[in-house]
């Protein structure tokens, strides 16, 4: 039997906050959505203004983090004739090579994902590490 860890409502609803405080600082109206150590969403946030075609590319960066276990933009070599080309290809087109997605690890496991988008990938990735950070902030107290 296995034994995994994941994120709760709550906890996910912790790290949207935190998250969408950051894109509301930087004026970025994203799409943020956290998913559970196997890439399902628990939560997400449409903010106002935030465009629909985000909605699926945040809820796809967040599946891809968590289930692939690493950053969206880890992704370099999914260029033609590069060693992952053609990646997104696959779970129907649910995996993203994207800029914003994270997963979220504790104890060396992963326990969730989250993604951003519709902002540029700086934004992206700063509102994905504010609402980590906030995560992480609450296990050390």
């Amino acid at each position: 039997m296995i034994t995994f860890k994941t994120l709760s409502l709550a906890e996910a609803h912790l790290i949207l906050d935190a998250a969408q405080k950051k894109a509301e600082e930087i004026g970025v109206p994203e799409v943020l959505c956290v998913a559970d150590n196997a890439g399902y969403p628990i939560a997400l946030r449409r903010l106002d203004g935030g465009k629909v075609t985000s909605v699926q590319i945040a809820m796809n960066k967040a599946f891809t983090a968590a289930g692939h276990r690493k950053r969206t933009d880890n992704y370099k070599n999914s260029l033609p004739g590069e060693e992952a080309f053609g990646i997104w290809t696959q779970h129907g087109g649910r995996f993203t090579v994207f800029v914003g997605g994270f997963p979220i690890v504790v104890d060396g496991q992963v326990v969730g994902g989250i993604g951003a988008s519709g902002g540029n990938g700086e934004q992206d990735i700063a509102c994905c590490e504010a609402g980590i950070a906030a995560f992480m902030a609450t296990l050390n107290k």
